[in-house]
């Protein structure tokens, strides 16, 4: 393969498969070294996003801190109209060298030790261990 094919395949590799979306403050988001995310969605509007060196992200994850306060049942700026979205407290921290699956969703207030596997299509809504393999909806310890 010729060095332009090469710096043009790169190029095409980089800018489609690690391609990531904000919603929120892009500024609540710190990423470590060596982090691969590919179509993944990472909302910061109840708190900030925490991910560690050599973590890869499968297609499609959702990394989701936004939350909607809700009063007798109804959304709380309906009843009250009082913002219903807190701004902090729901942060979410992932380890180093862990593997979260396509299509995983995490939920904000969540904390995920280092070295974990998280199964394709999992629900991730509380906090896991170091060196475990989980999934599900809700994920729990399957190793």
């Amino acid at each position: 393969m010729s060095v332009v094919r090469k710096l043009i395949v790169n190029f095409i590799i980089k800018d489609l498969y690690s391609t990531s979306y904000y919603h929120g403050d892009k500024e609540r988001v710190e990423i470590g070294t060596n982090v691969s995310l590919v179509n993944t969605l990472l909302n910061t509007a109840s708190g900030s996003i925490q991910i560690g060196d050599n973590t890869i992200f499968g297609h499609n994850v959702m990394l989701l801190t936004g939350r909607h306060d809700f009063v007798q049942g109804k959304r709380k700026k309906l009843v009250t109209g009082e913002i219903e979205t807190p701004k902090n407290g729901y942060d979410i921290k992932i380890g180093e060298g862990c593997w979260i699956a396509s299509g995983v969703i995490i939920i904000g207030g969540v904390a995920i030790g280092d070295n974990v596997i998280v199964a394709a299509g999992s629900v991730v809504t509380r906090n896991v261990p170091s060196g475990k393999f989980v999934g599900g909806v809700p994920a729990k310890v399957i190793k």
